[in-house]
């Protein structure tokens, strides 16, 4: 599979998006999902949404959002997400918070929030994944500390805060590869995806030719 940050990778990264209005799709967003479609992976979006912790939107307003995002792909460009995972969740907000303050169901320390690994390793038992052979794409190191905690190789886009800024600490961990926008993200792993195949027949070619000699 290939997950998916939403903000700043997929749409424009906006403050605290909590309106479906204000969803925009980053440039050739939809053409990169429509590639994976066709390849073979599944996209999985992967994100975190605090705006529902802050009292910005209840957890059916987001729903809300997250169909409207596949409404906009799909209208794009014929391009599905497989399915949306996020995490409502926020251990302590602060900064920006909805008129009726905070929705104190969801404060607390979980096991989704990404850095950590929860909705990956949730969306790898739910669907069989190889999360080795699998990449995470975000515009945070967050994204890719998630990433790395799966077990999956990474890819940090330019696009959103690309690798700076946002509420993160400092994580020393490396994406296995940069890029420009999640397009160009997907077409390295369809390069990867192809030279390995390559690689494969090749050592299949191989491996037949020598079992001919031998019966010679």
């Amino acid at each position: 599979a290939v997950f998916i940050d939403r903000d700043g990778v997929i749409v424009v990264e906006k403050d605290h998006l909590h309106r479906k209005e204000d969803l925009e799709i980053l440039p050739r967003a939809a053409e990169a999902i429509k590639l994976l479609n066709n390849s073979g992976y599944l996209a999985i979006v992967i994100t975190n949404q605090p705006v529902v912790a802050r009292g910005l939107c209840t957890i059916a307003e987001l729903d809300e959002i997250n169909k409207h995002l596949e409404s906009l792909l799909f209208k794009q460009a014929g391009a599905r997400l497989d399915r949306i995972y996020y995490c409502p969740h926020h251990p302590n907000p602060k900064g920006k918070i909805g008129a009726n303050e905070v929705n104190t169901d969801y404060v607390k320390e979980c096991e989704c929030r990404k850095p950590k690994p929860g909705i990956i390793l949730q969306a790898g038992r739910d669907f069989g994944l190889d999360l080795s052979n699998s990449f995470m794409i975000g515009d945070k190191l967050g994204d890719i500390e998630s990433g790395v905690r799966a077990r999956c190789k990474t890819v940090l886009v330019k696009t959103g805060y690309g690798g700076k800024g946002g509420e993160e600490p400092v994580y020393m961990c490396t994406p296995t590869f940069e890029s420009e926008s999640l397009y160009t993200a997907v077409e390295y792993i369809m390069m990867a995806k192809k030279e390995e195949k390559e690689v494969r027949n090749d050592r299949s070619k191989l491996w037949n030719s020598r079992e001919i000699r031998g019966r010679i």
